[in-house]
C-alpha cells in the first residue's frame, strides 16, 4: 500500500500497515542492508534496492519457521483469515492485488528461485523503463553464501526493532 492511509482501513489492519512501513524504513536505513545491496549493485545499479528487498523476502520465506517460530503456511493462513472479511473495503489497488496475492500464493512462492524470478519479472513491468530484473535471480545461486551471510547479520536487528513496535 502506498500513499496516505485514510480511515477506510479497520484499525488493526491500519496499525499493521503502519508497522510494516516502519520496519521497511528501518531495514532500508540499516548499514548492513547497504552491504547486502552492494553485492547486487555491481550488476544492477539503481535497481539493487528493489532486487535486495525481494531477495530479503526470499531468505525470510525460506527460513520463516526459524525466525517466527511457526510455519509460513500457518502465518499466512492466520493473516488471510484476518484480512478476508475486509477484502471488499481494502483501498485502491490493494483490493485488486490482495486476492491474487493470496490465491496465487505469492509469498509462499518466494521460497523458490522460480517464484523470485516471477516476482522480479512482475516488478519490472511496473517501471516505465521496464528493466530486466529477473536475470538477477542468478545471484541467489552464484552469490548465495555471501547474500545469506549478510542477511544473517542484519535480520536479527530487524526482528529486535519489530518487537519494539508491538
Amino acid at each position: 500500500m502506498k500513499g496516505v492511509l485514510g480511515d477506510e482501513l479497520p484499525p488493526a489492519i491500519r496499525a499493521g500497515v503502519v508497522q510494516h512501513r516502519k520496519i521497511d524504513a528501518y531495514t532500508d536505513a540499516h548499514p548492513h542492508v547497504g552491504d547486502f545491496r552492494r553485492v547486487i549493485a555491481a550488476e544492477h545499479g539503481h535497481y539493487a534496492r528493489v532486487i535486495a528487498d525481494i531477495f530479503i523476502d526470499h531468505f525470510l520465506a525460506s527460513r520463516f519457521d526459524e525466525f517466527a517460530g511457526e510455519s509460513l503456511e500457518s502465518f499466512l493462513s492466520r493473516t488471510y483469515a484476518r484480512l478476508d472479511p475486509h477484502e471488499a473495503t481494502l483501498p485502491g489497488m490493494l483490493r485488486v492485488v490482495y486476492p491474487r496475492m493470496r490465491d496465487q500464493q505469492w509469498l509462499l512462492s518466494y521460497r523458490t528461485l522460480e517464484g523470485i524470478e516471477t516476482a522480479l519479472r512482475g516488478i519490472s513491468r511496473r517501471f516505465s523503463r521496464q528493466p530486466k530484473l529477473a536475470p538477477a535471480t542468478h545471484l541467489l545461486v552464484d552469490a548465495r553464501a555471501e547474500l545469506e551471510r549478510r542477511f544473517e547479520i542484519f535480520f536479527p536487528d530487524v526482528m529486535e526493532y519489530a518487537r519494539t513496535l508491538w
